[in-house]
């Protein structure tokens, strides 16, 4: 009797790199060797592992009642590093790196309604919260006063002068310098229907002059010295208020943005609901000052029907986003007709159909804008060879969101909080009490669930996140569990069909390869077109610590190379094959360095 032999061949698929989730809508028989159709709280590290996230822990709680923190930011005040935390009315001072104790302190009140924001400037924290203007010096936190403006120099009795500084948005208090001339008393101020004289000073001697030697006719504007003050040039200061007020425009922005061309010596806020950006001057020291916003310094950005969303330094221009377009506006100076230069920025297009969604959230990503535009995520690039800046190129708005297409449709742009955790190179997007995480070193991503932020920083190279209920959390791999929850971690392959859509295939051992930790265990099991589930095999490690030593059961395992586990995962007559992975022990944790499946083809499929 004839024997016939069926050619069988056997394979040893290795899994050397985790490349993150891709969400096709195509499905999943077309994704990479590596990458994931699901993933839930796996994080992929630098080196293309897979590790179970970072867990956290609550180190300050700011509102027992569950308002959102608001506000969350590090830096530098004074020569200390300081975070500082906007929450339920109140900000608060809650680390320095001279204690690096987490304790809040309270400084004040401030408007959490909507986002608070800070940004540092000449050694002090500036916190801006769209109603107030307030100041974080180190030891106390007040309102910003606004610096009072030298209006005019070399002012004769009759008037006029020469003009210096504009008028500034943040006070109703002018001043100016007088040359008397030796004869007249009274001497006519710039304005007239003024609110009253502040003050008179002798720049002679610095002191005041008293008021019972001079008086003031306010309608006039006019300041009359009982005796002529002797002939000089600028001789005298006189400080006045008037009734028009325009602190507002200041104190309704919600964000701020450093720039000035060469050097970021200029504060541009936006954020007020407008197209409108307005920015800082320079006093006549040659002062930068974050308490001077003469009128007339502001830019008005595109049309007025949609508001400034977005603004960043890149390069030597500002990149500022609107809902619906992104726009640059760049440096120069400007020469007047009475030989006066003023800083001069213009604004011109780069998109006319592609902005940002979200207010305050673009980040520099590796020296490239990351926007939120329409449930997608944009990376803004200038590949030309003539410049780095962005210029008129709708080639530069590239989508990189395309691999979380699905889980990004359901966050809505315009309240996503997002954030660049430079130092391990992770972007943030959360939305809902969820984030996808890009490792951008690796160019891959991760979807976190059971992650309330509301605000992230990164404080001596640790991230700490502001949550949706009013606390602060310290996000940390050396954490196995959420403040004692369990993490629920899967990864879920693709549907593989090892080259050979055809064939029928067999698999009856996977090996898994783990880095030996103080503690690590993760679940694996398969997932085939034939068997919808299998059982689940543990495989486990643990590094000799000798602070984690039970005397009890104690082993002399000291081996602290990576190791590979075999583990029986039958799998009969399949096309298609899933391998999972599972994590969500509180006491343990897990990185996987890679998985190799043996794969046997009998014959093909019928």
């Amino acid at each position: 009797m004839a024997e016939i032999r069926v050619q069988t061949s056997e394979k040893i698929f290795q899994l050397k790199q985790f490349l993150g989730l891709n969400e096709n809508p195509d499905g999943d028989t077309k994704l990479k060797f590596g990458e994931a159709a699901v993933v839930r709280n796996f994080r992929i590290t630098r080196d293309r592992n897979l590790q179970r996230r970072p867990g956290t822990k609550t180190v300050a709680t700011l509102c027992p009642d569950g308002e959102p923190v608001k506000g969350l930011w590090v830096g530098m005040v004074h020569g200390v590093e300081r975070m500082l935390c906007a929450c339920h009315g109140n900000m608060y001072h809650v680390w320095d790196s001279e204690t690096g104790k987490v304790e809040a302190q309270l400084l004040g009140a401030v408007n959490t309604d909507g986002d608070v924001s800070v940004f540092g400037f000449d050694g002090n924290a500036y916190i801006l919260d769209g109603d107030e203007y307030r100041v974080f010096d180190g030891e106390s936190m007040n309102v910003v006063k606004g610096y009072r403006p030298l209006v005019a120099i070399a002012v004769p009795p009759g008037g006029g002068g020469e003009t210096l500084e504009n008028v500034n948005r943040l006070t109703n208090t002018r001043r100016c310098w007088i040359s008397p001339d030796g004869t007249e008393a009274t001497f006519q101020l710039p304005e007239k229907n003024i609110k009253g004289v502040d003050y008179v000073r002798d720049l002679l001697t610095g002191a005041l002059v008293s008021t019972d030697d001079y008086t003031v006719d306010a309608a006039a504007g006019t300041v009359t010295f009982d005796t002529a003050p002797a002939q000089a040039v600028n001789s005298y200061e006189i400080g006045w208020t008037v009734s028009a007020m325009y602190r507002h425009q200041v104190t309704d922005m919600h964000y701020a943005e450093l720039y000035a061309g060469t050097q970021d010596t200029r504060v541009f806020l936006y954020g007020d609901g407008t197209n409108k950006c307005i920015y800082t001057g320079i006093d006549y020291d040659g002062k930068p000052r974050a308490d001077y916003f003469p009128d007339l310094y502001e830019c008005a950005v595109g049309d007025e029907n949609t508001p400034i969303t977005g603004m960043i330094r890149h390069y030597s221009a500002l990149i500022a986003f609107k809902s619906d377009s992104t726009w640059s506006i760049s440096s120069t100076a400007q020469t007047l007709a009475d030989g006066l230069t003023i800083p001069a920025f213009y604004v011109g297009p780069i998109n006319k159909s592609i902005g940002n969604d979200a207010p305050g959230q673009v980040q520099l990503v590796l020296n490239s804008p990351f926007a939120l535009f329409g449930n997608d995520l944009y990376q803004w690039q200038n590949s030309s060879y003539y410049t780095s800046n962005l210029t008129r190129d709708e080639r530069q708005a590239k989508r990189i969101s395309d691999r979380i297409w699905a889980t990004l449709q359901k966050f809505d742009s315009k309240k996503c909080v997002c954030y660049d955790d430079n130092l391990n190179q992770e972007y943030y997007i959360c939305y809902g009490g969820n984030a996808l995480v890009f490792n951008y070193a690796a160019d891959a991503w991760s979807y976190y669930t059971g992650f309330p932020a509301s605000c992230l920083c990164s404080a001596d190279g640790e991230l700490y996140v502001g949550t949706t209920d009013g606390r602060v959390l310290h996000v940390s791999y050396a954490y196995n569990s959420d403040d004692g929850e369990a993490i629920d971690a899967y990864w879920e392959s693709g549907s593989m069909s090892f080259n050979q859509d055809n064939m029928r295939k067999y698999s009856a051992a996977t090996w898994i390869g783990i880095k030996p930790e103080e503690n690590s265990e993760v679940w694996v099991s398969v997932r085939t077109d034939r068997k919808v589930t299998n059982s689940m095999k543990i495989a486990t490690s643990s590094k000799f610590d000798f602070g984690s030593i039970n005397f009890a059961d104690f082993l002399f395992a000291t081996n602290n190379m990576p190791h590979m586990y075999r583990r029986k995962l039958k799998a009969k007559k399949f096309v298609f094959y899933k391998l999972i992975f599972r994590a969500s022990s509180t006491t343990s944790s897990v990185t996987v360095l890679a998985a190799d499946i043996k794969v046997r083809y009998p014959g093909n499929a019928k």
